[in-house]
This record gives structure tokens, sequence and C-alpha cells, in this order.
């Protein structure tokens, strides 16, 4: 693929806010392809990349891209990257993510989150834990993604006590609306207060979603309401 041979990655950035005093927790780091092309849509690079089996390429060469461009704007807050759990305990991402390594982008582990998509099944939940105790020990954390999409959430929050949640964007649709999404998103909330787990609402689009969002106390949002992804 040209694309992974000449690095054609686009990286943008999405913040995520304080739904309190609207300052910024982070940026959520999130990749494109070749501006106007077949790939430009991230859905459909990954895709084609699984077929051909390149997968673990482009994420190592949208991770590299996103945190050079983090280094050259001086970001010194949250880097919120997505990463595949099931490539997570692989040799190859290890070496990608050593303090030297991010050494050379002025990039502290402590203000890289590592994203784990809920989507995406996790094979060996023991081994996958132990992995992120040892990046949670050298200074990184922990994001859940897409809580509420799959099916083995609770499990996996339960067992590696991640420091961050993100609510799916299908949950927060309408939740002005639909007085079932408002109590699951309750529950959530009251759960994170006594695990000290933040809780971060994604896809936020109307004032009345964001409305309610902050009625419940939920601590962090982001989304085209607050601000599109840009370079």
């Amino acid at each position: 693929m040209e694309i992974l041979t000449e690095g054609k990655i686009k990286t943008v950035f999405q913040p995520i806010i304080s739904l309190k005093d609207g300052s910024v927790l982070g940026y959520e780091a999130l990749s494109r392809g070749p501006e106007g092309s077949f790939f430009e849509s991230p859905s459909t690079l990954f895709d084609f990349a699984k077929i051909l089996g390149k997968l673990w390429e482009l994420e190592f060469l949208c991770r590299i891209k996103a945190l050079e461009n983090a280094s050259k704007e001086s970001l010194k807050l949250n880097i919120f990257l997505n990463v595949d759990p099931n490539i997570i305990n692989d040799e190859k991402f290890k070496k990608g993510f050593t303090k030297e390594f991010l050494r050379q982008y002025d990039i502290n582990p402590e203000n890289v989150v590592i994203e784990i998509t809920e989507k995406n099944s996790i094979t060996d939940l023991n081994n996958f834990k132990r992995v992120i105790d040892n990046y949670k020990e050298q200074g990184y954390k922990i994001a859940i993604d897409d809580t509420g999409s799959g099916y083995s959430g609770l499990k996996i929050i339960t067992d590696i006590h991640p420091q961050f949640l993100k609510l799916d964007m299908n949950l927060i649709r309408d939740i002005d609306k639909d007085g079932l999404k408002h109590a699951l998103i309750k529950t959530f909330y009251d759960f994170c207060l006594v695990t000290d787990i933040k809780l971060i609402a994604e896809g936020i689009e109307t004032v009345n979603e964001l409305n309610a969002l902050i009625d419940i106390g939920i601590n962090y949002g982001q989304g085209y309401l607050i601000q599109k992804p840009m370079p």
C-alpha cells in the first residue's frame, strides 16, 4: 500500500472538554487517509488494511503520525490514542511505547491515554490484564472506548480498572428525549463516582444532549457540537 510506504496519513485532533468549566482535558487523535481519496474514510482505510493483513502496520503508522503532530503543536495535555486490544501485547507494540520512544517526541507517558475499544473481543483477558497493569505502572492512563456498545464491557471495566470510560455515542444520541438512556447513563455516572473513574460522553451533537449530560453530572464530553476533528 502506497499509503504505508509513503506515510500518507493525516492526523486530526478532537478536544475532550470539562462539562463543568469548559477546560480542555485532552485531545483524541484520529487518522484519515489521503484527502479526497477512496481511503479518506477511516473505516474504509482500516477495513482494507485488515483484508491485506496490514492492520498492525497501519495502526503503528497512525500512532507515529499522531505523536509527531502532537509534538509539533506542543500539546502537553492528554493525548488519547486508539489501540486494538488484540495487539497491545505484541512485542512490536511494546517497543513502540517505551519511555525512550516517547522521549524523542518530548511526550510524557503520563499524558498518553491508551483507548481500548469495547467493540473488539479480547481473546485472553488474564494476559491482557497483566499487560495493561504494566502500562499503568509506567504512568500511562487507560480508557475503555465505546462503553455500552459491546457485551463484555462490565467484565473489562472491573478487571482492568481504567481511569476513563467513554460512553458510546449511540447512548448519547437523543438522551434528552429517551428516559431509558438517561437512567442508564445516570447509573454509569453513579458507578464512576464510587470507583473514581472519569466518564466521557462521546458524540455530543445538540445543545439539548449537552444540557442533559450536564444535568446528570457527567465529567467530560466531546462531539461535533463542541468541535469537529481538526488538524
